[in-house]
């Protein structure tokens, strides 16, 4: 048998089936659906309006901020992420618009032929669509060509965080979505709805224990300049983290300070009980060393001094301080005990000697209180306002 005419025939054959239009076959011509269906002409790949700018309509409905991650500078959290445009290739027949209010809700399967807009998150890290039996997306479309696509997704994006206040810090991070290829001349993103949603508000629920206070506003800025790819349009909200410091002062704070004022004792122990001295100073040093240690297993990275190691490092200071105040008297002693060993007056050199010490020990036991007062005012004022 010749190899042509076989060639004719399944040629013949192939032109003889239907159009197949995608993977959903939701085209008109296909008859799956004649009360919504996309015309024969729809092309999937191009904007749904071409002559104007297209319209995308963001809501973010949080449902649960599971982390909050100092290390790696980033949130994550699940939440129902919708988006809404008009489609207006879209066919719907009109008697089953006249008899039909709001949003009709369609098959998922109907995005597999639908034009979905290009998203962007800006700083994502992952995202993740919640499957049980499958993914849970939802697609409603109502009677005036508007289309709504929901997903339960979990989203995890990074916060560039400064850490220079850290723990009286306050975080601020934007969550923006936007498209990844047009500009706004030929599509806008709009915020519609953010926040928790009605269902987290309402119901109580075990939260996973946070070392923050969350709230959420606004974007300032909805528009990002790219230079010579032109101005996007972005939209979103911002999230504001207020760090719980309660904790960190009753953890760290109080005791830290707590050491400073008892090194003071020191300041009226007499120069001549050295051990006794010494040994009190030592060990308030090695305590606060002690926090310190503590302190830097859950320090966040920056590129400067926190404001807790300001802190610590002062308090130290205060410490150390009072052992080169006790060393600088022991050295004056020793030093004016061999000069004077040959004086008949001896005795009186010594009580003399001990009246100096007691009091340069008065004025430290009266300037370091002054002086770690006024720290703290500069300290809580620099770091709180």
């Amino acid at each position: 048998m010749s190899v042509i005419p076989i060639f004719l025939i399944t040629i013949t054959f192939l032109l003889s089936l239907p159009p197949t239009h995608g993977k959903g076959d939701f085209h008109c011509s296909v008859g799956v659906s004649k009360d919504i269906c996309l015309k024969d002409d729809y092309a999937q790949f191009e904007l749904p309006n071409t002559d104007v700018v297209n319209e995308i309509h963001v809501s973010l409905n949080i449902d649960e901020v599971y982390r909050v991650d100092d290390k790696d500078s980033s949130i994550t959290f699940s939440a129902y992420f919708n988006v809404e445009w008009s489609e207006s290739r879209m066919f719907v027949e009109p008697k089953f618009a006249a008899l039909n209010n709001g949003l009709i809700q369609m098959s998922p399967e109907f995005v597999k032929d639908l034009w979905l807009p290009n998203i962007y998150i800006y700083n994502m890290k992952s995202y993740s669509v919640q499957n049980v039996y499958s993914k849970l997306s939802g697609l409603w479309i109502d009677t005036n060509k508007s289309v709504l696509y929901s997903q339960a997704a979990q989203i995890s994006f990074v916060c560039p965080m400064n850490f220079m206040r850290f723990p009286l810090d306050k975080q601020r991070c934007q969550f923006r979505v936007g498209s990844y290829s047009y500009d706004m001349s030929k599509m806008i993103f709009i915020t519609k709805e953010f926040g928790y949603s009605s269902y987290s508000k309402n119901v109580n629920r075990n939260s996973p224990p946070l070392d923050y206070d969350i709230s959420m506003e606004a974007l300032q800025e909805n528009v990002i300049d790219f230079g010579s790819l032109g101005n996007f349009s972005v939209s979103g909200f911002e999230i504001v983290l207020t760090r719980h410091v309660s904790s960190y002062i009753v953890t760290y704070y109080i005791p830290a300070g707590f050491l400073v004022v008892v090194s003071w004792i020191s300041f009226m122990v007499p120069t001549d009980m050295v051990a006794a001295r010494m040994t009190l100073l030592v060990i308030l040093f090695l305590a606060l060393l002690n926090i310190v240690n503590t302190i830097k297993q859950d320090l966040p990275k920056s590129e400067c001094l926190t404001a807790i190691e300001v802190w610590m490092l002062v308090c130290m200071l205060f410490i150390f301080g009072a052992l080169i105040e006790y060393a600088g008297i022991l050295l004056k002693n020793l030093l004016d005990k061999k000069k004077y060993q040959n004086e008949d007056r001896k005795a009186a050199t010594i009580q003399q000697l001990t009246e100096q010490c007691s009091r340069t020990d008065q004025y430290f036991l009266i300037s370091f209180p002054i002086l770690f007062f006024i720290f703290n005012i500069i300290y809580w004022l620099a770091f709180i306002l």
